[in-house]
């Protein structure tokens, strides 16, 4: 998590450094990459920091042993399935039709790579109490379809008790793969809330 807490820093500080108004306005993250971006806004001030279902420990826990297997066995097939059906919990029929279109599952293979190292790095240090104190807007959104549920709408429940300031936001009827589902939905939301913002 260190190596991509500090590529996301450095590039928040590249954005000032090159005349975008002191530093980056608006930082956005989604799943793992959303932790990233409230990590960072503990650490820096930034404007704004928008998550999707940002993950934090206990996530991926039990998946963990079987994500490592297809990670040393350089499987990305097993690593999409794994993500896909027990994971994020899509039904097979779902997953089927992914895989049957060829450019799609090559494109899910390669986001695959390094789902078992993201998942680990939770694992690394406890989580901590809060995140993104530095941040002077935090909006956290969650899939309608995950509210409460798990492994994303729990997990997504602990990163927002840990951002007590934030303004929490639904998308109706989605889950964390909205934007494979219904890609015009989270880009509207996120375009709302970046112009607020």
């Amino acid at each position: 998590m260190a190596l991509e807490f500090g590529e996301v820093g450095a590039g928040v500080e590249g954005a000032g450094a090159v005349g975008h108004g002191g530093g980056a306005r608006t930082l956005f993250g989604w799943s793992y990459g959303g932790l990233i971006a409230l990590l960072v806004a503990d650490e820096r001030p930034l404007g704004q920091v928008i998550a999707y279902e940002p993950v934090i420990r206990p996530f991926g826990l039990d998946v963990l042993p079987d994500l490592k297997e297809a990670d040393e066995a350089a499987d990305r097939d097993a690593a999409v399935e794994i993500v896909h059906r027990r994971i994020a919990g899509l039904d097979g029929e779902v997953v089927d039709a992914l895989r049957a279109d060829s450019e799609a599952w090559e494109a899910l293979r390669g986001l695959a790579a390094p789902v078992y190292a993201e998942t680990a790095a939770l694992y690394e240090e406890p989580a901590p109490d809060s995140l993104a104190r530095r941040a002077d807007r935090v909006d956290l959104i969650v899939g309608g379809a995950h509210r409460g549920t798990a492994p994303y709408g729990t997990s997504f429940d602990d990163v927002a008790r840990r951002v007590t300031r934030a303004a929490v936001h639904e998308l109706p009827g989605q889950g964390h793969m909205a934007h494979l589902q219904a890609p015009a939905e989270p880009a509207r939301l996120l375009e709302g809330l970046a112009a607020a913002g």
